[in-house]
């Protein structure tokens, strides 16, 4: 039996200003349908994106606190971290599937920088 084909992707973007009450996540991903997830401001255990199934791709960067991140849901969409572009604040990945190729980015601004170091 083949997976139905979809011809959309659902995103969602969130910022979650670290909560610790955004722990059913993963429930929230699958109850909407969403393929791709935008999140920002993020809680981590470990420095890893608390609160979802191991079986969604998580892609995030860098070494430090990590304040952006992309989760990909659909097993039909496979994607590539791009590491030139990506940092602690950004997160960029080329996504693919059999209809589609398209690049996403996840960034977080900081409102206490000046959004001119951001945009370099």
């Amino acid at each position: 039996m083949h997976a139905r084909r979809r011809d959309n992707i659902n995103c969602f973007q969130i910022n979650l200003q670290h909560s610790r009450t955004a722990s059913n996540l993963g429930q929230l991903i699958n109850q909407h349908n969403v393929d791709i997830t935008y999140f920002q401001k993020f809680y981590t255990i470990n420095n890893k994106l608390a609160g979802l199934p191991r079986l969604h791709k998580v892609y995030t960067f860098g070494d430090g606190r990590k304040r952006t991140a992309i989760v990909i849901k659909n097993d039909q969409l496979d994607a590539t971290l791009i590491i030139q572009w990506s940092n602690e604040d950004c997160v960029a990945v080329e996504v693919r599937s059999e209809a589609v190729k398209f690049y996403s980015v996840s960034m977080y601004f900081d409102s206490r920088r000046d959004i001119e170091e951001d945009i370099r």
